[in-house]
């Protein structure tokens, strides 16, 4: 399994959330007995990050969601982030799943 490129925009001051599903080759991937990371970096040589909060919401379905409330939106500065999730198997394997453009977007009511 091959990390795939999939951009989002984050909107400063709101809530964010996606649900993903894990499959390989059309074949849903249990996730019982798995876990999910998921973080984001200004650039990649940043120390500072950003976790979201992820949750397995049907293991059996291969579903996620990554979720970022609007506090901590509202926190991070404007601009092009990266970020990746990564999946750990019950043997301590793990696999980044996901990679790409964090485009966090300026508002102006909040």
């Amino acid at each position: 399994m091959s990390a795939g490129n999939y951009n989002i925009t984050i909107n400063k001051g709101a809530d964010f959330s996606r649900t993903f599903s894990v499959s390989e080759e059309s074949v849903t991937t249990d996730l019982t007995d798995h876990s999910i990371a998921a973080t984001l970096k200004e650039n990649f040589k940043s120390t500072d990050s950003v976790d979201f909060t992820v949750t397995i919401t049907d293991a059996a379905q291969g579903l996620f969601k990554i979720v970022l409330t609007d506090v901590t939106t509202l926190s991070m500065d404007p601009g092009e982030w990266r970020y990746d999730i990564v999946m750990t198997d019950a043997a301590g394997d793990k696999t980044r799943l996901l990679e790409g453009i964090a485009f966090v977007k300026e508002g102006v009511t909040t």
